[in-house]
């Protein structure tokens, strides 16, 4: 049994992607408040086709004001949709890809000290590539690009800030070909 219990909940924050509550939560010592940004969940996707490529995206992220390196990746947004379902559907949008061989590579929580966000990440393999169809300004900027084994590596150990949840997968990707 837990030594701490949620006794009260207010939304204090409604966003189109997440919220903030301020809880508050009763333990030994007493009651004390946090706010958490509460998240539906998201799924991201190490896309490699038919040449053991990663397909990588360059996205601007508005948080960071500059063009980021990522995997394909997006929000459950859709209830009751299965994750599995919107990691194809974001490949779809974003790159235009599709695949007919998926494996769950990784699940992990984005940073549980301030926020209840799940990340799945997908493997699809033998992607094949057609018209994407982006949504928003940032996707329909973004760029594709196709990245060997070593050049991920390249990337994964150089010295500039790496996406996390693209950290993750990649490094997932890697270990899951050894």
């Amino acid at each position: 049994m837990s030594k701490f219990s949620i006794i009260a909940r207010a939304t204090i924050l409604k966003s189109f992607v997440f919220n903030v509550e301020r809880r508050t939560i009763r333990s030994a010592q007493g009651s004390f408040t946090r706010e958490v940004v509460t998240h539906p969940g998201a799924v991201a996707v190490v896309a490699v086709n038919g040449n053991n490529e990663v397909a990588l995206l360059t996205q601007y992220r508005a948080t960071l004001d500059l063009e980021n390196l990522e995997i394909p990746a997006g929000t459950c947004d859709i209830s009751g949709e299965e994750t599995l379902a919107t990691a194809q559907r974001e490949l779809l949008e974003e790159i235009g890809g599709s695949s007919d061989r998926w494996t769950l590579l990784s699940k992990f929580y984005n940073s549980p000290g301030w926020t209840d966000q799940v990340t799945l990440v997908y493997l699809a393999e033998d992607v094949t590539v057609s018209a994407a169809s982006p949504e928003g300004p940032e996707e329909m900027a973004m760029t594709v690009e196709w990245k060997s084994v070593d050049e991920v590596k390249a990337i994964l150990s150089g010295s500039d800030a790496v996406d996390g949840t693209a950290a993750i997968g990649l490094y997932a990707w890697l270990n899951h070909q050894s």
